[in-house]
C-alpha cells in the first residue's frame, strides 16, 4: 500500500510539473509563469509581442573551474513591427540545476545604477534598478538588429527581479534610449572600453545630471510593465519566432550569477 501511494504522488507531482511547465512562456501582452514562480508580468499597448524562446546557456559562478548551465526563456516587446525600436521590454525567467546551484541574492546596487531600491508586488520581493546599457555586446539589441531593426547606442532601463526560489529568477526590463544629459558620459565610457581602460559608469554622477529625465523615465516604465499575480490560467499565445542572435547572452549583467551550493547542503544534513 505504501508502495502505491509513492507511485501516485510521484505521478502527481509529474503532472503538477507538466502543467506548471504548459503554463509558462510569452504572451501577446506580457509574460505568464506559473508553477513555482507564480507571477505575471503585464506589458501594456503600444508594446507587444515581437519575439520569444528558450535554450541553454552557460552562467557566470563564484567556482572559477566550474560554471553550470541555466535555462534562459525570454520574450521581448516592442512598439512597432518595423524601424527603429523607441522603447521595448523583454522578461527573462532563468533556472540554475537543483541542488547544486542558487541564484547570487542581489544584496548591493550596481555601480551603474541610478536608483536602487526594494518593492513588494505580487507576493514577490522585488529589487528594482535604473542604469544604462551599451547597446554594443547587449544581447537584446543584437536581436533586434538582427530582425531589421535599429536601436539607440545607449539606453536607459529600468529593470525588476525577484528570485521566488532560490535556484529561479525571473527580470523585467523596460528600456527607452538615454536622454541628452547622460551621453556625454556614456560616449566616454564607450571609448574607455574601446582603449581596454574600462572605468566603470559611475550611476550616482548620472543621477545627479538627469535627475529629471529619470523621474519621467521611470513614471513611464512603471506604465508600460506591471507585476502581476499569478493567474493560472492557459496561455493566448506561447511564442513568436525570430532570428536569434548566435552569441551568448550576459547571464551577469542580464539575469546574475550563480552560487556553488552542494557542498554546503551536505555538510548541514
Amino acid at each position: 500500500m505504501r508502495v502505491l501511494q509513492f507511485f501516485l504522488v510521484l505521478v502527481l507531482a509529474g503532472l503538477a510539473q507538466g502543467c506548471a511547465l504548459q503554463s509558462t512562456g510569452a504572451e501577446r501582452g506580457g509574460f505568464h509563469a506559473g508553477g513555482r514562480t507564480g507571477a505575471h508580468v503585464s506589458v501594456s499597448p503600444p508594446l507587444s509581442l515581437a519575439a520569444s524562446g528558450r535554450f541553454s546557456v552557460p552562467t557566470p559562478s563564484d567556482v572559477m573551474t566550474n560554471s553550470p548551465y541555466a535555462d534562459f526563456l525570454f520574450a521581448a516587446f516592442s512598439e512597432e513591427e518595423s524601424g527603429p525600436v523607441r522603447a521595448s521590454a523583454h522578461v527573462i525567467l532563468s533556472e540554475l540545476p537543483y541542488p547544486d546551484w542558487r541564484w547570487e541574492m542581489e544584496t548591493w546596487a550596481r555601480p551603474e545604477s541610478m536608483r536602487y531600491s526594494k518593492l513588494t508586488a505580487a507576493r514577490r520581493n522585488w529589487t528594482v534598478q535604473i542604469f544604462p546599457v551599451m547597446a554594443a555586446g547587449d544581447w537584446f539589441s543584437e536581436l533586434w538588429t538582427l530582425n531589421g531593426r535599429q536601436t539607440p547606442d545607449f539606453w536607459l532601463a529600468k529593470r525588476w527581479s525577484a528570485t521566488p526560489d532560490e535556484e529561479l529568477r525571473i527580470v523585467a526590463e523596460y528600456r527607452e534610449a538615454s536622454p541628452s544629459c547622460m551621453r556625454e558620459q556614456l560616449l566616454a565610457y564607450a571609448e574607455s572600453r574601446k582603449n581596454k581602460e574600462f572605468a566603470p559608469i559611475q550611476g550616482k554622477n548620472l543621477a545627479n545630471r538627469c535627475d529629471r529625465e529619470m523621474e519621467e523615465f521611470s513614471a513611464r516604465a512603471d506604465a508600460a510593465v506591471r507585476l502581476d499575480e499569478d493567474l493560472s490560467r492557459p496561455l493566448d499565445e506561447t511564442g513568436r519566432k525570430a532570428r536569434l542572435p548566435d552569441g551568448r547572452p550576459n547571464m551577469r549583467s542580464l539575469v546574475g550569477v550563480a552560487e556553488f551550493i552542494r557542498t554546503q547542503r551536505i555538510g548541514t544534513r
